[in-house]
C-alpha cells in the first residue's frame, strides 16, 4: 500500500508538470517569472484519532511555514505556478488534556497550479502536488517509513493591495488550503484499515518580484 501512495503521488506530480510544460513551453517561462516568497504559519488536523479507552489524538502543532512559488503569466488574467512549500512543527499526541511531544515533523511539498487574477486585487489559484512527511525520528507512528509521497489538493485566495507595490516589489496577504490522505505502516501494523483525510491551512504574508 506504501508503494502505490508512493506512485499515485508521483503520477500526480509528473502529470501536472507535464500538463504545466505543455501550456507554457520553457521560451515562454523564461519569458516572464515572478517570484513569489511567503512565510506565515500552518495549522495542520488530526493525523491520528483513536477512543479505544480514551480520546487520542495526534497532530503537528502549529508550524512556521515558507513557500517560494515561480509564476508565468500563460494569457490574460490567467498563470502558471510552480510552488515548494516547507513547514517545521512538533509532533503532540493529546490525551485526557495532557499533551506530550514527541518529536519534529517536517514537511516538504511540491504543487503546480493556475492562478487567476480577479478585480480588486484579488486572485484565486487551485494545484496539484504531493507532500513528504520529514519525522526528526523514525518512532510512534513513523517507526516503520512516513509513509511515501501523500498526493495533494490545494486552493490559495490571495490579496494584494495597490497601496502595497513598490517597484518590482507587491506584497500581500494570502490564504492557502490543501488536503491530503495520511496513513503509514505503523498505523496498518496497528490495525488501521483506512488512510485518514488531513486538512492544511497555512496564513502568510506574501511578495511578489518580477524578474526582467
Amino acid at each position: 500500500m506504501t508503494a502505490a501512495v508512493r506512485r499515485s503521488g508521483g503520477r500526480a506530480v509528473g502529470s501536472c508538470l507535464a500538463l504545466l510544460l505543455t501550456v507554457c513551453p520553457p521560451d515562454r517561462l523564461s519569458a516572464q517569472v515572478t517570484l513569489q516568497p511567503s512565510l506565515g504559519f500552518r495549522y495542520t488536523s488530526t493525523l491520528v484519532h483513536d477512543s479505544i479507552v480514551s480520546a487520542i489524538a495526534v497532530r503537528p502543532a502549529l508550524a512556521p511555514a515558507l513557500a517560494l512559488t515561480a509564476a508565468t503569466p500563460i494569457k490574460p488574467g490567467w498563470s502558471a505556478e510552480a510552488t515548494v512549500d516547507f513547514s517545521w512543527s512538533h509532533l503532540a499526541r493529546h490525551e485526557a488534556g495532557a499533551t506530550v511531544e514527541l518529536g519534529g515533523l517536517s514537511t516538504l511539498a511540491v504543487q503546480f497550479g493556475f492562478r487567476r487574477q480577479l478585480p480588486a486585487g484579488l486572485s484565486g489559484r487551485f494545484s496539484v502536488g504531493g507532500l513528504k512527511y520529514l519525522p526528526s525520528e523514525q518512532s510512534g507512528i513513523f517507526r516503520a517509513g512516513a509513509g511515501g509521497v501523500f498526493a495533494l489538493g490545494g486552493a490559495a485566495v490571495s490579496y494584494v493591495p495597490a497601496a502595497l507595490q513598490a517597484g518590482p516589489w507587491a506584497f500581500g496577504v494570502e490564504a492557502r488550503y490543501d488536503v491530503h490522505q495520511f496513513i503509514t505502516g505503523a498505523l496498518r501494523s496497528q490495525g488501521f484499515t483506512s488512510s485518514r483525510t488531513v486538512h492544511r491551512v497555512m496564513l502568510a504574508l506574501s511578495a511578489a518580484r518580477v524578474g526582467p
